[in-house]
């Protein structure tokens, strides 16, 4: 059986690669259904206007009805998967369009997060032409068939501009290789009303497939000041970063007591910020870490993160912290 679970945070990534359509060029059907039992493929129809023009290179082969069947990570396409997909593209032409005589404006995109060898063995045994890289690596063009067919290998496709949205389905040494988590998270502070992004972050974080050092390599981005507030309030609300930080762990150690609990705070801010030091700085923040072990005040601690991560050097770093708490003294 397909794993249901992954098929809105697929539709959220598809969403976002065609983000450039314009109003009325493209209508997505999430949930086909062509028969009164359901089909055991997540099968999704894409109708674009002939006039649309679409940048991302899985929508180059797309024409007026382009049908889409993936697979999650945790399955793969098998070489059957093949003609069940025509055999659906047909089905959905007579059923859907039973007045079109042809199937010239039909396209059919298989996608897969590795290479489906046993298909594509198949089909070379079928003497279909095979066009590696078409129109860019991990996409494979299906030549001489019925009518135009791609596959789409995620964890070949090689531009992180193209490949960020689907990091969900890329294996761990893939994504951090394209960074697409750190592209997602920084796209998203600029983006913060993008409901896709925002669905794609929380399916990564809940399912545990995001790792510490892509969080640290977010870090390391030089930020704006507006970037740098939305990211403090990002990693002090989402349970995810909570977590990575040592926050809940550490308040619950204190379950049920607000002592335990304001202490698990502060420790989970203070070790946010010694792993951003040592992640931007080296070991050279070693002393500025030591003094930030000994700061014990939850709100300046807040303040020192959300102005830590515009600084660019580490003196810049010392400057801050100095004025976080000489200001918060004063005060």
């Amino acid at each position: 059986m397909v794993n249901k679970q992954w098929h809105p945070v697929f539709l959220a990534a598809l969403r976002e690669s065609l983000q450039d359509a314009q109003p009325g060029d493209i209508e997505i059907e999430a949930e086909v259904a062509l028969s009164s039992r359901p089909l055991d493929v997540d099968f999704v129809v894409i109708k674009k206007n002939k006039k649309a023009k679409l940048r991302h290179p899985l929508a180059q082969i797309f024409k007026s009805y382009n049908l889409l069947e993936y697979k999650s990570p945790p399955d793969y396409l098998e070489a059957n998967d093949f003609d069940k997909g025509q055999a659906i593209a047909f089905l959905y032409k007579a059923l859907r369009h039973p007045k079109l005589t042809t199937l010239n404006e039909f396209t059919f995109t298989y996608i897969s997060s590795n290479r489906p060898q046993a298909m594509l063995t198949m089909l070379k045994e079928r003497k279909l032409a095979i066009i590696k890289n078409e129109p860019v690596p991990g996409i494979y063009k299906i030549s001489k068939a019925d009518f135009p067919i791609q596959i789409v290998v995620l964890n070949e496709l090689t531009n992180p501009a193209t490949t960020y949205m689907f990091s969900a389905f890329l294996t761990a040494a893939k994504r951090s290789k394209i960074s697409g988590t750190a592209l997602i998270l920084r796209k998203y502070l600029q983006e913060p009303e993008n409901h896709n992004l925002k669905e794609l972050i929380d399916f990564m974080f809940k399912n545990e497939i995001v790792f510490p050092e892509e969080i640290e390599e977010v870090i390391k981005m030089p930020y704006s000041a507006e970037e740098t507030e939305k990211f403090r309030k990002l990693t002090d609300a989402h349970p995810f970063f909570l977590k990575w930080a040592g926050d809940i762990k550490a308040a619950g150690r204190q379950e049920g007591r607000q002592e335990g609990r304001q202490e698990g705070r502060q420790e989970g801010r203070q070790e946010l910020i010694c792993r951003f030091l040592e992640s931007k700085f080296g070991s050279d923040s070693l002393l500025l870490q030591q003094t930030l072990q000994n700061i014990t005040d939850s709100t300046v601690l807040s303040e020192t993160i959300t102005r830590l991560f515009s600084a660019n050097s580490l003196e810049a770093a010392r400057e801050i912290v100095k004025k976080t708490t000489r200001d918060a003294f004063d005060g």
